[in-house]
């Protein structure tokens, strides 16, 4: 897996603005035995073998003070793998200071949690919850998803609020796992989800005549 990965095991401290760009993939389990040699090899144990069967798109408010995430949102993917009769929930996403992939027996710890803190607090949480944008089934390796990750060189790209963010990081991995649906940040209303594979390729064709 070379040097782009760090378990969970040895977390690092988060800086309060959160950018400062690690360049790397932090690995988080929740089922960790704590010890950082055997997180990473039973990591790439799954890697080898598994094969996602479901893939998932939530997104929650950057700020909890927001009245509506339609615009202002961090997005992320979670997905599904089987192997050998042992199931597991995974999140990744992108945020200013690195790529977390995170691992559990159940969906609600990825789903709600990053890193072990909740992703929002108690406080909000009867207003705020992560909300599912979009979900399709998937027959893609994970070995051929760690492989996109770093032939496209991910961990290089460094965060930018503006462009380089966790919208287009979760579009192109939702995308690339995904069997039949694609999602972009800009279709807000979900315009696209809605189109067959036919209809999203007329519509990038012209996109593109229009430049």
């Amino acid at each position: 897996m070379g040097n782009s990965l760090s378990s969970g095991a040895s977390r690092p401290t988060h800086r309060k603005n959160g950018f400062e760009w690690q360049g790397t993939i932090r690995y988080y389990s929740y089922a960790s035995s704590g010890n950082f040699d055997s997180d990473l090899a039973a990591l790439q144990e799954h890697i080898n073998n598994d094969t996602i069967w479901v893939v998932y798109l939530y997104k929650k408010p950057l700020s909890e003070k927001q009245w509506s995430n339609l615009l202002l949102y961090h997005v992320y993917v979670i997905f599904y793998t089987e192997t050998r009769q042992e199931r597991f929930w995974w999140s990744i996403e992108k945020n200013g200071e690195a790529l977390i992939l995170q691992m559990s027996n159940t969906l609600e710890d990825v789903r709600d949690r990053l890193e072990g803190d909740r992703r929002i607090s108690l406080r909000n949480s009867w207003y705020w919850k992560p909300q599912l944008v979009i979900h399709d089934s998937s027959s893609e390796t994970f070995a051929n998803l760690y492989n996109f990750l770093i032939v496209t060189d991910q961990v290089k790209i460094r965060y930018n609020f503006s462009d380089d963010n966790c919208q287009p990081f979760a579009r192109n991995v939702f995308n690339k796992i995904a069997s039949s649906k694609t999602w972009d940040y800009y279709d807000v209303f979900g315009f696209l989800s809605n189109l067959n594979a036919d209809e999203r390729k007329a519509l990038s064709r012209r996109r593109n005549q229009l430049g």
